[in-house]
């Protein structure tokens, strides 16, 4: 009897522990490393469904067991971890942001991550995945980014100075943190992809597309390896010190992925001075028009190129401020149907 009992108990366990896969719970319900949509064989659906879920846990930093207090807890957010002995701020509009807050809107929910990036000192965010990035797969990372020098000069303008934000991955889920302060290439990390960023203290997103060479368990995200500081008058004897939100880890598929600015500035001063929709991937460069209105509906602007925008004159003068319609009419590369869109932006000087 006790044996029967036994193997019926045996029997239950696997069964629940290897449940058929749920496809919108962010769990892999089946056992077999694969979530959700990433489990093709039991998840059968297109990417475009709206749970897409992000392969990096908590992307957005908002699931914590306990409260941020002061700088280096980033461990209070669920599933994230210190990278290296460099420890990384867990910040929030609720609670400790260490004055450090940007003077935007935070993308998602109330809480965000400050690293320093220092030669010597650079500071990382580091997670296990929700299922593994597949070698020769092609991923697209989405995420929000702000920057500061530091916190006696939020309002100065360091938009002078780039630096590249750098995504590594490791083929496994070891643990965390490294023992270093620096580079993480030593400890058998590889750069998956790493892209220019001119620091800003407004929010920005940020794309980044690459293709793994191995099976990727966990990733960081930081400075380049070989990183320089910037020149002490460049950054007003500050640092550099940037704010990380919302990270999407997703397959990169043959979607359209584009935004449209709400507001542009052509001040001359050599940012956001045109406006114009920022294709990122997916869209025909043949099948493509862009037209601008003004309050009383007359067209002020026309364009064939993605790459041409808007500089905010009309017939050879200053358009003024105001608000203005625009039209977008566009086609994915492997579709027949064209797209068309409408929208208002703001023109400020």
């Amino acid at each position: 009897m006790k044996k029967r009992f036994l193997f019926v108990l045996f029997a239950l366990i696997l069964t629940d522990s290897f449940a058929q896969e749920i496809c919108n719970n962010n769990i892999d319900d089946d056992g077999d490393r694969l979530i959700d949509l990433y489990d093709v064989e039991d998840c059968p659906c297109t990417r475009m469904d709206t749970f897409k879920i992000s392969l990096i846990p908590n992307p957005s930093f908002e699931n914590t067991n306990c409260i941020p207090t002061g700088y280096s807890q980033l461990n209070c957010a669920d599933g994230w971890s210190q990278a290296t002995t460099a420890t990384s701020d867990l910040l929030s509009s609720n609670s400790f942001s260490g004055n450090l807050a940007s003077s935007s809107s935070i993308p998602d929910g109330s809480n965000y991550v400050g690293t320093v990036f220092l030669e010597d000192w650079m500071e990382y965010v580091g997670t296990c995945l929700n299922g593994p990035l597949l070698a020769g797969q092609s991923y697209l990372l989405k995420f929000n980014v702000a920057s500061i020098s530091n916190y006696a000069v939020w309002e100065a303008d360091f938009s002078s100075v780039s630096v590249n934000l750098t995504l590594f991955g490791s083929t496994t889920c070891g643990s965390f943190p490294l023992p270093t302060t620096v580079c993480p290439e030593s400890f058998g990390w590889k750069e998956l992809g790493k892209i220019s960023y001119s620091m800003r203290k407004e929010w920005n997103t940020v794309y980044l597309f690459f293709t793994p060479q191995e099976d990727i368990y966990s990733v960081m995200l930081g400075g380049e390896c070989g990183f320089v500081n910037p020149s002490y008058n460049d950054l007003a004897g500050g640092i550099v010190y940037i704010f990380w939100d919302n990270l999407q880890l997703n397959l990169a598929e043959k979607e359209v992925i584009y935004y449209v600015p709400n507001t542009f500035t052509p001040n001359g001063d050599q940012h956001n001075n045109t406006f114009n929709p920022v294709f990122v991937c997916g869209y025909d460069p043949l099948e493509y028009r862009f037209d601008v209105y003004d309050r009383w509906g007359e067209l002020v602007f026309t364009s064939m190129d993605a790459g041409t925008g808007w500089d905010g004159t009309y017939q050879g003068l200053p358009a003024k401020e105001g608000v203005f319609g625009w039209k977008l009419e566009y086609k994915a590369e492997d579709t027949s149907e064209k797209k068309v869109l409408t929208g208002h932006a703001n023109l400020l000087r």
